[in-house]
């Protein structure tokens, strides 16, 4: 990764990548150990949950069922205000995940938000994907439920 102009910056695009190698590592550990205690995240399909707890166990599960989840999420721009420690990264992200034995391809965009520690390591705070495509069998690609009203 080549350094940008700005030390922040290269902290927050090191923390990100860390956690690229985690996903594709399938290391849990190392997932939650960049997430707030109190993370939130809203997935491509919609889905919300809350808390660096059950977001570990939403890896481990998706690990334990699918040996082939991978995700890589690629940051376009880090906006950061160094005075508050906050940040917001925003880029595309891309992965897959098989069905039925049948790999399924899915990328869209993210926003993601993350808050310094007094120790001075960045976490993130949450995060925001929406699918823009998805490819793969039937059943593979599940839209959101329907908002009724």
């Amino acid at each position: 990764m080549y350094p940008t102009e700005n030390p922040t910056e290269d902290l927050i695009r090191n923390a990100r990548e860390k956690f690229n190698i985690s996903i594709a590592e399938h290391n849990v550990e190392a997932i939650q150990s960049l997430l707030m205690a109190n993370y939130h995240i809203v997935t491509g399909r919609s889905e919300q949950s809350h808390g660096a707890d059950l977001e570990g166990k939403r890896w481990a599960d998706r690990f334990a069922s699918d040996k082939t989840v991978f995700y890589r999420r690629t940051p376009r721009e880090i906006r950061i205000n160094e005075e508050w420690g906050l940040a917001e990264e925003l880029g595309n992200w891309r992965g897959n995940y098989t069905v039925n034995e049948i790999l399924v391809h899915v990328s869209g965009v993210y926003a993601a938000k993350w808050q310094r520690t007094e120790a001075g390591k960045w976490l993130l705070q949450a995060e925001m994907f929406t699918t823009i495509t998805c490819t793969g069998p039937e059943g593979g690609c599940v839209p959101p439920e329907p908002i009724r009203g």
